[in-house]
């Protein structure tokens, strides 16, 4: 049996794959891959952090903050 990585960086190039069932987390958010290719990301500020381009939660709504 072979151990196939869930998040690893693609030979010859700069970018990172997460496959199914993989995380990446960034900070206190997490960015889960599940079993039907969704995005699943928890662990996002509730309120506006008032930094241009910056991810929050705004009532469930996925935001960019204005800044």
């Amino acid at each position: 049996m072979s151990y196939q990585p869930k998040v690893y960086k693609e030979q010859g190039g700069d970018r990172e794959t997460i496959a199914a069932g993989g995380s990446l987390k960034i900070g206190n958010a997490v960015f889960t891959v599940n079993a039907a290719g969704q995005v699943i990301v928890t662990g996002l500020p509730t309120a506006n952090p008032n930094v241009a381009g910056a991810l929050y939660s705004n009532s469930g709504v996925l935001t960019l903050s204005a800044g």
